[in-house]
């Protein structure tokens, strides 16, 4: 039990030295789950650094952490570029919703109509609109430029919606959104 308190106390800690030097250095460095997560101090005060919460804002998207991306949405609004950054947020932030209620509710996708991205969601969400789909053992199998998602809900009680790339029949990217 010390140990875990231990380790809670200085991740706490470093987390709090984290700079915005160390959030380059290791965006950069494509330790995309590193940002994010060391990074949730700033996003959930006030900063008002908006390349650093694009940074952050896209390193969470990339490692699949999507809510976080609610915080820095509200804050990207200075330039174009980052109110464009804050739609595309904004857009993974919908989609993600409503993945996850089309999954567990089968609600009907047919008429709505979001921005299109290269994220694994909005590949998963414009099939989904589209219909282009067959079921296999319960998964929704998707075929989209030679890579095949698998997509299904998980047995937790909090029903995780897994998303499973494949290229060529191997297994290339796991994602998980709750």
């Amino acid at each position: 039990m010390k140990g875990i308190v231990c380790f809670l106390l200085l991740f706490s800690i470093s987390s709090y030295a984290y700079t915005h030097k160390d959030i380059i250095r290791d965006y950069e460095a494509k330790k995309y789950k590193d940002v994010c997560l060391k990074s949730a101090y700033l996003y959930k005060k006030s900063e008002r650094n908006e390349k650093i919460l694009s940074i952050i804002g896209d390193a969470c998207a990339k490692s699949d952490y999507i809510n976080p991306l609610g915080y820095i949405v509200r804050r990207l609004v200075s330039t174009p570029q980052y109110r464009q950054n804050g739609s595309y947020f904004a857009t993974l932030i919908l989609q993600k919703k409503l993945i996850y209620q089309y999954m567990h509710d089968k609600i009907n996708l047919k008429n709505l109509r979001l921005p299109r991205t290269d994220h694994v969601l909005s590949i998963v969400f414009e099939n989904l609109v589209q219909k282009k789909f067959h079921i296999r053992d319960g998964k929704i199998i998707i075929n989209n430029n030679g890579v095949e998602y698998r997509v299904w809900l998980g047995k937790e009680k909090l029903k995780v919606v897994y998303i499973f790339e494949y290229k060529d029949g191997k297994l290339v990217k796991r994602h998980g959104f709750l």
